[in-house]
């Protein structure tokens, strides 16, 4: 996470000059195209698979812990399947849905602190501090609070109310407060263990789906 490399004075500094920038593009292409000032111009994209692929945190949220579990669902039918299974990747039934499986991807993320070290306060202030110096849109948040923090989810919105557009509650238990949660804190060893298994992932013999999608633009179909 940029805050924890360079500090939050830098990242209000990244913020101000970015928003700045893009409000001069748009005065400029609004001109250009005679048409009202945009309303609303930046967001915090919620991400989440895309941003692990390219070794980073989701969103304005921090990781699970350095080492954790990524699950996610493929269905039964899915061609790669076959692929992630000769891998060596786990794979269980999902809960409540026989038409699909759990692939569970063990993940680590290093030089930044793990969630169970950043407060319930910490996360709803960096949703505040977004809200005020970068993002019009609502700023996708989830909290996730540790039980002897429940008693202060009231005051925490009391205090906050006029600076949120939107945001969510998770509790932090030992179990999960769900089966098969998209991420689960795992110990080094655990993902060491995990890995042993795991090859290089092969999809050369999976075939591609080369159907058109059809669609209506206007007057005019695609058929």
């Amino acid at each position: 996470m940029f805050i924890d490399k360079y500090g939050i004075q830098d990242y209000k500094r990244w913020c101000e000059i970015g928003y700045d920038v893009v409000q001069s593009y748009d005065n400029i292409y609004s001109d250009w195209f005679k048409i009202p000032k945009s309303i609303k111009t930046t967001s915090v994209k919620p991400s989440g698979t895309v941003s692990l692929l390219a070794g980073v945190t989701p969103g304005m949220h921090y990781p699970e812990d350095n080492y954790y579990i990524r699950r996610i669902t493929l269905s039964k039918n899915s061609k790669l399947l076959e692929p992630v299974l000769k891998s060596g990747y786990h794979v269980e039934d999902k809960v409540n849905d026989d038409s699909s499986v759990i692939v569970s991807i063990p993940v680590v993320i290093e030089g930044v602190r793990p969630l169970k070290d950043v407060s319930m306060w910490e996360q709803v202030s960096l949703s505040s501090f977004l809200h005020e110096y970068w993002a019009d849109n609502q700023v996708s948040c989830t909290v996730t609070f540790k039980p002897e923090e429940a008693k202060d989810i009231v005051n925490c919105l009391n205090y906050f109310q006029y600076k949120l557009k939107g945001i969510s509650f998770l509790p932090k238990l030992e179990l999960g407060a769900y089966k098969q949660m998209p991420y689960e804190a795992i110990s080094k060893e655990s993902y060491e263990e995990m890995m042993k298994n795991i090859k290089p992932l092969d999809f050369s013999n999976v075939s591609q789906d080369s159907t058109i999608e059809k669609f209506c633009d206007g007057d005019n179909c695609i058929i």
